[in-house]
């Protein structure tokens, strides 16, 4: 989305309300990293902050995992299983509303949501994200410092996802660096990742429908952040480090291949993903292989509309120039949260959720 004036301020960092009438105010201040540590290991690391009007609640949710899984063909079946390590430590806190603090200072917005989760915004654009557990399993301290201009949902303008769906804020790609302690264990890390600022009335997951992706896809040269609403909306920010451009428009593809059975989503995943944006000078092409996923929101189990976020370990990518040059990206990262149409078990079979093999005659006659 094309913003008159994109560039992000601290008025922008503690934005908590919208003009329009609030039927369910919702706020958050959230990131997906996607990093390896000096142990060798690639980590995927999330949290957010959360104020839900509505509910008269504010919740701090923080997460990690690590490792890289596999996609098992089902023998004597045409499916297949996706076998991946899934989340190795989360917390979620629901806190009572006011919880939530928001200070501005001249040169940086801080936001806190009691002892165990603190956001510091600064003038530079970059975050300072500090996270206690407070029991001794996990902590964070990690810096995110993205370049160029976000994917604007709206800022002087709301944006709408469906007719009352209002949105305010932003989802900003940039680089990680920073410390986790995990089990007491001090892991250095480095990488990419997203974090987003968010501002909504009303946000009805029940409307997006059939299919929604929401992540980034960022290399050494380029960083991207990105929208998808399968029968809506479907919106991206390119900006490409090494010659300094912002791309807001253009034509966005997403293919979704090699589908697999997630038992703890209850449903289908695509395991490879291929994105192709089309801008004013030249394509950029992904592709990129998703090697874990964890299942997320604020129930702990698989809604009526299942969501989960995909984190990948082989990214490829190129951007072809008008003239046809291909310059070759590197470094490739990248994270895609999904929500998706419920996958009904009693439609599906039932090698899908038991290990049991069975074997003889598939299908019966009517």
């Amino acid at each position: 989305m094309k913003i008159n004036n994109p560039e992000v301020t601290l008025a922008d960092e503690a934005r908590k309300g919208v003009e329009e009438e609030v039927r369910s105010g919702f706020l958050d201040w959230l990131f997906q990293f996607s990093v390896t540590g000096d142990d060798g290991e690639h980590y995927s690391i999330g949290g957010s902050i959360l104020s839900l009007a509505l509910e008269k609640m504010d919740i701090v949710s923080f997460n990690w995992t690590k490792g890289s899984g596999a996609v098992e063909q089902l023998p004597n079946s045409i499916y297949k299983i996706a076998r991946f390590p899934g989340m190795e430590y989360e917390q979620l806190l629901r806190k009572p509303e006011g919880t939530l603090e928001i200070v501005q200072e001249d040169d940086k917005v801080t936001v806190t949501c009691g002892d165990e989760y603190k956001v510091e915004c600064f003038e530079d654009h970059s975050w300072h994200i500090m996270i206690d557990s407070l029991d001794g399993k996990y902590k964070a301290d990690m810096y995110h410092s993205p370049k160029g201009y976000p994917l604007w949902y709206g800022r002087e303008k709301p944006s709408y996802l469906t007719q009352h769906s209002i949105t305010y804020g932003y989802n900003w790609a940039g680089n990680v660096k920073g410390t986790v302690w995990l089990e007491g264990k001090e892991v250095h890390v480095e990488g990419l990742g997203i974090r987003e600022r968010y501002v909504a009335v009303d946000s009805c997951a029940a409307e997006i429908g059939g299919w929604e992706d929401w992540g980034w896809v960022s290399f050494n040269e380029m960083h991207s952040s990105m929208y998808d609403m399968r029968l809506g909306m479907k919106d991206f920010s390119l900006y490409d480090l090494e010659n300094k451009k912002h791309y807001p428009e253009g034509n966005m593809t997403i293919t979704h291949e090699d589908w697999a059975f997630l038992r703890e989503l209850d449903g289908f995943i695509p395991t490879v993903y291929k994105i192709k944006i089309e801008v004013a000078d030249g394509i950029y092409e992904v592709k990129a292989h998703v090697c874990n996923t964890t299942t997320w929101g604020v129930t702990h189990k698989v809604p009526d509309n299942p969501v989960g976020t995909l984190t990948y370990d082989t990214v490829e990518g190129t951007f072809t120039d008008k003239q046809g040059n291909v310059r070759v990206l590197t470094g490739g990262r990248g994270v895609m949260s999904v929500r998706q149409w419920h996958a009904y078990p009693n439609m599906l079979p039932r090698e899908l959720y038991l290990d049991e093999v069975e074997y003889g005659e598939k299908f019966d006659t009517l």
